[in-house]
């Protein structure tokens, strides 16, 4: 950690135990990846790491302790629902009983014995019923809440920390499921990624928290932009994507157009010294779902695109047509 100026925080102590123990293989080529392409390990990519390789016990841990909770909660219904089970064939048998009683009882005195006997018996059953609608009343509240614990545990371990926005895995659920969608009702599919330019050079120059700043910035953009149905998320590092379902190309280039435009027409200032930072641009690679590809081939063309936007200049947005656009063809 030392060696790659990694801050030793919890989260990174996780990824680096695991990494040196060889205890994650996926975790374990990801860091050697970097390691032997001479990547940074930048706040955003530790950031990343854990998210991507740990977080998701926090999701495993409240399902497991959800379980449990149901599980306890199950069992004291069931204890309740078989008292009430012995205390419905008590009143039964003694309903029987006085049935029986009353048809040979002419002793008024005998009557009223009877009678209060019956009244006892019945208002023993009534609380008796009202205990245990109390007690199913209460397990209505408690899943319920397991429910919305789980749902707010699921939806952290899906948003990005450091922006708020979808994380990578939300990305990749999120876009299976609108390629099937787009299967299913043979609607367009689009896919946007988006990398900030020069980012690398930001945070040399002015730090990893102007860095943190430029990236929920950018995220904001993307947000701002999209329609509701879209979903924006934190691809990796500097690099976000949106997936559009039922847009088509143009829209989706209309779209990031307007992402391209807002961004570069943005001077940031530096929240602790108020310094200006100058313009920060982005380019932007867009494809369009074909119907007969794989997910990892339609990441490849958005990626591919991305790339040519780069090379040929940054600050730009290429299509699978190689029509691109940009500050200076504006």
């Amino acid at each position: 950690m030392e060696q790659f100026n990694v801050p030793p925080t919890p989260e990174n102590y996780a990824v680096w135990v695991s990494f040196a123990t060889d205890s994650n293989p996926e975790l374990c080529n990801s860091i050697k990846t970097r390691i032997e392409t001479n990547e940074e390990f930048t706040d955003a990519v530790s950031a990343d790491l854990f998210e991507q390789y740990f977080q998701w016990k926090a999701v495993q841990d409240a399902v497991l302790e959800s379980g449990g909770a149901m599980s306890r909660e199950l069992g004291a219904v069931k204890q309740s629902l078989e008292a009430a089970e012995r205390d419905t064939a008590a009143y039964g048998e003694a309903l029987q009983g006085a049935s029986t009683e009353l048809e040979g009882l002419r002793d008024p005195n005998g009557m009223k014995v009877l009678v209060e006997s019956l009244v006892s018996a019945t208002a023993k059953m009534q609380r008796r019923s009202q205990d245990l609608e109390k007690r199913l009343q209460e397990t209505s509240n408690e899943v319920t809440q397991l429910r919305s614990n789980l749902e707010k545990v699921r939806e952290e371990a899906m948003t990005d920390a450091l922006t708020g926005i979808a994380n990578r895995k939300r990305f990749d659920e999120f876009l299976r499921k609108a390629r099937r969608g787009a299967d299913g009702n043979q609607k367009p599919l689009s896919l946007v990624l988006c990398d900030i330019d020069f980012f690398k050079r930001f945070n040399d120059t002015w730090g990893h928290q102007t860095g943190d700043q430029i990236i929920r910035f950018v995220a904001g953009c993307l947000t701002r932009h999209s329609d509701d149905a879209h979903l924006v998320a934190r691809y990796g590092g500097e690099e976000f994507g949106i997936v559009m379902p039922n847009t088509s190309p143009a829209d989706a280039a209309q779209i990031s157009e307007k992402i391209r435009r807002t961004v570069e027409s943005k001077k940031l200032l530096r929240k602790s010294t108020n310094e200006d930072l100058g313009n920060i641009t982005v380019s932007l690679g867009i494809a369009n779902y074909s119907g007969n590809e794989s997910i990892e081939e339609l990441i490849e063309r958005a990626d591919s695109n991305l790339y040519r936007s780069k090379t040929e200049g940054r600050n730009r947005l290429t299509d699978d047509k190689g029509e691109e656009s940009s500050a200076n063809a504006a």
